[in-house]
Order: C-alpha cells, then structure tokens, then sequence
C-alpha cells in the first residue's frame, strides 16, 4: 500500500508539472524583421497586434527598437517609461506595459536617448524572469525588432519561435530581407519564416515578390517560408499615422485593411496546423545567454 501511495504521489506530481508546462506552452513568440529601415516593419507589427486582438487574442507587443522606439505614434500613445527602465530599476515589468487600442498591451522601446543602450550580463536573469511572469497571462509576445541585427537584439531573434520578414518589391529590400533571413537561420536551423511583402502596387507584384524570396530561400537556405500575402500601397496608411491609430481601426473599409485581415487569418491559420511549443522560447534564451558568459 504505501509503495503504491507512493506511486500515486509521484504521478500527481508529473501531472502538475507537466499541466504548468502546457500552461506555459500557451504563448506565441514572433519577431518581426525587416533587412533595412522603411519598408512598414513597424506598421505591420502594430496591426498585426491589434487583428490578432480582434479575434480575441491577448498580445503583448514590445518594441525592440531601443532607443528609437516609435510604436507610441502609432497608437496615439504617451508612455512615460520604456523598457530601458526596466532593466534599469527594480521595478516588475508590470509597471512598463501600456494598454493600447482593441486592448493590446505593448512595452515602449524609448527614444532620443543620449547614449546607446548596452546590454549588460545584469540584465539576463531579469529579463528571462520578467518574460516567464508574463508567459501566463498572453497568447502572444510579438517582438517588433529594429533594422539590422545587433547584440542586443539576436537573443530575442535566436529564441523566437517565429520570424516574420517584411519587405517591399524594392531589389534592395529584397536583398536586405535574404540576408537578414539568412542571418537568423544559420544560427536557427528550425525556424519558423514567415514572409509579408508591403506596399504592392497590385497582387500580381505582390505575389511575384513572395515567390521569389521564397524561391530563393528554398534554393539556397533549403527552407520553405510561408507567403502571408501582400499589403497594397494605400494613402490611408499615411493619414492613419497621422492620427496616431492603426489602419485597421481608422480605415477599416479600405483596402488595405481588408487585404491586412486576409493575413491575420492567414496566420492564425497556419498557426493552428504548427504544435504550440512556446515554452522552447526561455531555453533558448538561457542557453544563448549562457554562451555568452554571462548568465549562471
């Protein structure tokens, strides 16, 4: 009898173990990339987040971009803190997020700062700690990363379960999003790609754009990326700006916004048919830091 209480012990405790792992497993984490400035990054990270939200998705939307951050603007935002203070003070994380519209949370990235940020081997622990407290309470961490790939930023491009790639039919665009998919896959060979081409001047252009890229990256990377779809020029986007709000909430007649849900539920989608594995995102965080030295 007591072998077998023993026994009964033991399982429930796998049980709870294993039913706080698949708790944790509920988040997504999804960096948004472009090879170079200009080509929407930002915009699309932004209504991404909010048509997730619209189909009852609880996203939390960081803006990666440190030191010239710029989320804010486009949803008529005024945070008076950013990330940067998190790491620099001993206040939780929770005090950072922002509420933005169709009840988005998003955690301001700063600006015009007077030195770069660096960062330090004291930040590792607390940001691993600061993500798992918050893993519980969203489906989705979306990381809109600055242009480039910096130090600071490939820890979150390395653990990321997913990549989106935006670009435009622009050559150079194109080139910079290869290289800058290429960058990331050779140190993540299991990477999830995604790929969105922005500022099409139809679908034809748009589709030939993904389809080359894809191409490519089939060719020479031997991955294949999903294509979400295109985003047609539109002058909406430009007095959505100005208004401080995301197309899809100020314009959500045009035709933008009806080709931008096309890809909301394009990914949501495909998201359904890929087995959630989020919890991967803080091992590879700790295993990255650790092979920099600086995480024990």
């Amino acid at each position: 009898m007591k072998d077998q209480a023993e026994l009964l012990r033991q399982k429930m405790l796998q049980k709870s173990a294993f039913s706080a792992a698949q708790k944790r497993k509920a988040v997504r984490t999804l960096a948004i990339v472009s090879g170079k400035g200009g080509v929407g990054k930002t915009n699309v990270s932004v209504n991404l987040a909010v048509g997730l939200a619209k189909i009852n998705k609880k996203v939390l939307l960081f803006d990666m971009d440190i030191g010239m951050g710029n989320i804010y603007h486009l949803i008529n935002g005024s945070p008076s803190s950013s990330i940067v203070d998190f790491f620099e003070n001993d206040f939780p994380i929770s005090q950072f997020i922002q509420m933005g519209p169709e009840g988005i949370s998003y955690i301001h990235g700063g600006s015009a700062f007077s030195s770069l940020f660096r960062w330090e081997d004291s930040y590792q622990k607390k940001w691993v700690s600061a993500l798992e407290a918050l893993m519980e309470e969203y489906d989705y961490f979306i990381f809109d990363m600055g242009a480039g790939a910096t130090e600071e930023s490939l820890n979150i491009l390395q653990a990321a379960d997913e990549v989106l790639a935006v670009t435009t039919p622009e050559p150079t665009a194109m080139t910079d999003a290869y290289s800058m998919l290429k960058f990331i896959h050779m140190r993540d060979r299991q990477k999830t790609f995604y790929l969105i081409c922005n500022r099409v001047d139809s679908l034809k252009e748009g589709r030939e754009t993904g389809h080359r890229l894809k191409s490519t990256m089939e060719r020479f990377l031997h991955v294949t990326p999903v294509f979400l779809g295109s985003i047609p020029e539109d002058a909406n986007v430009r007095k959505a700006v100005k208004m401080g709000q995301p197309f899809l909430l100020s314009y959500p007649k045009a035709k933008i916004s009806f080709s931008f849900q096309q890809i909301v539920r394009e990914y949501a989608e495909e998201l359904e048919e890929i087995p959630n594995e989020g919890s991967r995102f803080l091992d590879k965080l700790r295993r990255f830091f650790k092979e920099r030295g600086g995480y024990e």
